[in-house]
C-alpha cells in the first residue's frame, strides 16, 4: 500500500459526543507518529536543556567577571600604593634639593617658596601622585621662570680684576671710590652674552661707561655691561639668555680692554659677584 499519498481522516469530537470539523491527516505521519513526537520532545528537551546550559553558564561568567574585575581592582590598588609610597620614599630627597635651589634664589632677592598643593609645606598629605606630579610640575615650572629672569653667571668667562665696593682709584692711584659692578678682563672683541631673559632698556654711550647696554630683566633685575667696543641690540628689543649682545672694549673710562657688569635689584646695585657663580 502506498501511504505517501495516502489520506486518512481524523474525526475530533467534544465532550458532549458532537462531532466536529473532520481534518485529513498523512496517512504517514500517523503511522510514523511515535517517531515524530520523539523527535519533537528531543527538540523541546534539548532547548530546554540549553537554556538551562546557558543560564548557568551566562551566571558563572558572571561570577568570573566578578572575580576579574575584582582581581584587577586589587592589582589597580596594589599598584597604586606601591607607586605612591615609592614617590613618598623620594619626596624628602627631591624636597631637600628644591629647597637648596629655592634657598639659593632666596638670597638672591627671588621669593620662589615651595609650597604644597593645600598652600602649606609639601609633605605626606599629598597622597595622590597626580597630586605630587601637578604640584612638581608647578612649582619647577615656577623656578624655570624665575631662573630664566635672573642674571646667573659670567656675560664673559674672564678673570675678576676689580671687584665690587670700595677700591683704590685705578687712574691715579690716590683715593678710594666706589665701585659698583665687577671688570672682568678680556681680549678686544670677545662677545658679551646677557645672563638672562629681558629686553634692551639702553643701548649706546653712557658717560665714562662708553658704549653701554643696559637690559632689563623680570623680578626687578636690571643689568649693566659697560666699555663695549661694538653694541649690537637696540632698544626695546627681546633678549634671551645666552644671546651676544656686544663685544669687549676699552670705551669711556677705562684703563683697557674689559667688561663692566653690573646687577641691579629694584633700583639698587648689588654685588654681581653672587650671581656669577652657584657658591
Amino acid at each position: 500500500m502506498n501511504t505517501k499519498k495516502e489520506k486518512t481522516t481524523v474525526l475530533f469530537v467534544n465532550k458532549n459526543a458532537q462531532a466536529l470539523k473532520p481534518m485529513q491527516v498523512s496517512s504517514k505521519l500517523l503511522l510514523n507518529w511515535k517517531k515524530y513526537l520523539a523527535a519533537v520532545l528531543l527538540i523541546f528537551f534539548g532547548l530546554i536543556g540549553t537554556i538551562v546550559f546557558l543560564t548557568s553558564n551566562s551566571i558563572q561568567q558572571n561570577k568570573i567577571r566578578e572575580a576579574l574585575a575584582k582581581r584587577i581592582q586589587s592589582i589597580h590598588v596594589s599598584y597604586a600604593q606601591v607607586d605612591t609610597n615609592t614617590i613618598r620614599e623620594k619626596f624628602t630627597t627631591i624636597d631637600k634639593e628644591l629647597l637648596t635651589i629655592n634657598g639659593y634664589l632666596k638670597a638672591r632677592g627671588i621669593k620662589s617658596n615651595l609650597k604644597g598643593p593645600e598652600g602649606g609645606e609639601a609633605d605626606n598629605d599629598i597622597i595622590s601622585t597626580d597630586e605630587i606630579s601637578n604640584f612638581y610640575e608647578g612649582y619647577l615650572k615656577k623656578i624655570i621662570y624665575n631662573i630664566s629672569y635672573t642674571p646667573l653667571g659670567y656675560p664673559f668667562p674672564g678673570t675678576i680684576t676689580s671687584t665690587f665696593g670700595h677700591r683704590e682709584n685705578p687712574f691715579s692711584g690716590e683715593g678710594v671710590e666706589t665701585h659698583k659692578g665687577v671688570d672682568i678682563r678680556g681680549a678686544w672683541g670677545s662677545p658679551v652674552k646677557a645672563m638672562a631673559k629681558g629686553e634692551v632698556e639702553f643701548a649706546g654711550l653712557r658717560g665714562g661707561f662708553g658704549n653701554c647696554i643696559i637690559l632689563k630683566h623680570g623680578n626687578g633685575f636690571e643689568t649693566l655691561y659697560g666699555h663695549l667696543s661694538k653694541i649690537l641690540v637696540n632698544v626695546g628689543e627681546k633678549i634671551d639668555i645666552g644671546q651676544q649682545i656686544g663685544n669687549i672694549g676699552s670705551t669711556g673710562r677705562s684703563t683697557g680692554p674689559h667688561l663692566h657688569y653690573e646687577v641691579h635689584k629694584n633700583g639698587e646695585k648689588i654685588d654681581p659677584k653672587n650671581f656669577l657663580t652657584l657658591n
